[in-house]
């Protein structure tokens, strides 16, 4: 047995799992806590309502789609719910608890980075290999967002993982190795589909090996076979349910957002030199792209950035609004990062000059860390907790049967606090959601209109910070009328 290769591997996963620990019995009410709060919802009610994969289901009633279609039962098409169905036998045998779904992101991205590293090893130097993989590990951006309850850890771990295995197809040929390279690029596109771009790299590296008589060999065929069946599927029943579709156009150039000054503004210095890379990290990506290709690596890394970039152009108002949206990046960036420390660090005329590019890459690596998790450090924390409290006292107070009211902005996470059902925004809605059903308003803000029906309504309980209200057990409500016509959709108010 090779004891240095399996000590690296043991050294990168312990640095990739370690940090992703840190608050990871968090409540949801971190940053992105609707994404992550709707993600949740449907693997809890997993476990509240069957196991019903074909058919998940969130806790809101809120309207995703477009055209503004009623959700009645509440379903939640946004991806093939694979993630939860991995969270499932853990809520079964141990009870729904949070921290579950958040241990499967950080397992996804401890392999990541231990895939990343094995994927590396077959194009460049054991340097640049391990440091790809420690980057990834270490990345502060990728830390948060390897410990979210989200799909899109398991996504990029598909991402590098059906890399991996296509390049061992390259290499062994047979029929066993383009079959899990299939099976893992049909995970990859039914969590995200835009994971489809990384038919970009896919393609040059079997035109690198056989040509065009890739064409001709059966393999090919099963690959793409394994690979697009079950997402065509899963795309045509879903549109057979618009109602639990979300609306998407807006994702592509809302605004005519694309590859304009702020976009690039945006994506370039905000989101990759600032928050993703950290500013050391950015100048190393930098020189890594710069320092040239060896023979084994050929345009591969180049295609593969390609890819996540004609991403960034198609989706363009997504990637703009959601930084999320970038992770796919992390994986090659480390790449880039990794071969420009190389290149500052192991080059350089004499010993001096070797010693002054050295340093200069540790800076530049210590920067990344610094300044990484002075960016992300927020993105850990609860600000407001009492959303956690007042969840937590409607899960106590009120039926099972109950439907909530839980104003908070169109995020999900107050909703999903109260284990109930409903809505949430308020305001002049309100009344449209009693007459659909609503029983109880759980609120964290004492606006006027809060304020109107805790004077109309009992009030269940009632602290400095939260308030629980009847809304079955109301005088004449006081409401001004509202244009009950008017509905937004969930992208209305996230926006």
């Amino acid at each position: 047995m090779n004891y240095k290769f399996l000590v690296t591997i043991l050294f990168i996963a312990f640095l990739a799992f370690v940090p992703r620990l840190y608050k990871v019995d968090n409540p949801i009410g971190d940053w992105h806590s609707w994404r992550q709060a709707d993600t949740a919802a449907v693997s809890r009610n997993f476990i509240k309502e069957g196991l019903t994969p074909l058919f998940p289901k969130f806790d809101s009633f809120f309207v995703l789609n477009e055209i503004g279609e009623p959700n009645p039962n509440r379903y939640f098409f946004a991806e093939f719910p694979l993630y939860n169905i991995l969270t499932y036998p853990f809520y079964a045998r141990f009870g729904v608890n949070e921290i579950f779904p958040r241990l499967i992101s950080i397992i996804a991205s401890t392999l990541t980075a231990v895939f990343l590293y094995l994927l590396v090893r077959k194009f460049s130097s054991e340097r640049v290999a391990i440091l790809s993989g420690v980057f990834f590990a270490v990345l502060p951006f990728s830390v948060y967002y390897g410990r979210v309850i989200m799909p899109d850890p398991l996504h990029v771990f598909f991402s590098v993982l059906m890399l991996y295995l296509v390049v061992l197809w390259t290499e062994k040929g047979g029929y066993l190795w383009p079959t899990l390279a299939g099976l893992s690029a049909t995970a990859m596109i039914l969590t995200k589909p835009y994971g489809l771009v990384f038919a970009l790299p896919v393609a040059y590296l079997l035109l690198r090996k056989w040509g065009t008589q890739v064409f001709k060999l059966p393999q090919t065929y099963l690959f793409a076979a394994i690979t697009l069946i079950p997402f065509i599927l899963w795309r045509w029943h879903i549109h057979q349910h618009p109602e639990g579709m979300f609306g998407t156009s807006w994702l592509f150039n809302q605004g005519n957002i694309r590859f304009t000054g702020s976009y690039f503004r945006w994506l370039l210095f905000d989101r990759m030199n600032r928050l993703i890379f950290a500013t050391g990290g950015f100048v190393l990506f930098w020189f890594g792209i710069t320092a040239g290709r060896n023979r084994k690596e050929g345009w591969f890394y180049y295609m593969w950035l390609l890819a996540v970039l004609i991403f960034f152009g198609v989706i363009a108002k997504g990637n703009v609004t959601h930084d999320y949206y970038q992770l796919p990046l992390l994986p090659i960036g480390c790449i880039f990062m990794a071969k420009g420390f190389e290149f500052l660090a192991m080059y350089g005329r004499g010993i001096k000059h070797r010693l002054v590019n050295f340093s200069v890459a540790i800076i530049l690596f210590l920067m990344m860390l610094a300044f990484g998790w002075y960016e992300v450090r927020g993105f850990f924390n609860i600000n407001r907790p009492e959303i956690v409290e007042a969840g937590k006292a409607a899960n106590l107070l009120l039926p099972k049967d109950a439907k909530v009211v839980a104003p908070y902005g169109s995020d999900s996470a107050f909703l999903y606090q109260t284990n109930r059902y409903g809505w949430t925004v308020g305001g002049g809605l309100i009344q449209k959601f009693i007459d659909e059903g609503a029983t109880h308003l759980v609120a964290v803000d004492f606006d006027s209109d809060v304020n109107q029906w805790m004077d109309t309504c009992k009030i269940v309980k009632k602290t400095d910070k939260w308030v629980i209200v009847d809304l079955k057990n109301c005088h004449k409500p006081k409401v001004d009328k509202v244009d009950l016509d008017y509905f937004p959709t969930i992208d209305d108010v996230r926006m």
